[in-house]
């Protein structure tokens, strides 16, 4: 599998966010209503890219969830 900018871009966005708000991948999970196992494939790069799909969903939580629950 060839890693792709988008995947990269994707996985580093997840990070930035997690630090921002001091959230687990358990937390950023449950949060953003994906499983921990599709979190650490996405940062790790290692499992499947995101959908385009995922990756907006992914976005559209991140740029709307500023504060932590």
């Amino acid at each position: 599998m060839q890693k792709s900018e988008g995947f990269d871009n994707i996985a580093l966005k997840i990070i930035d966010y997690q630090e921002k708000h001091h959230m687990t991948d358990a937390e950023f999970a449950l949060a953003s209503h994906f499983t921990v196992e599709k979190i650490h494939g996405f940062k790790s790069m290692t499992g499947a890219a995101p959908t385009q799909e995922e990756e907006t969903a992914l976005e559209i939580f991140m740029r709307t969830n500023s504060v932590r629950a």
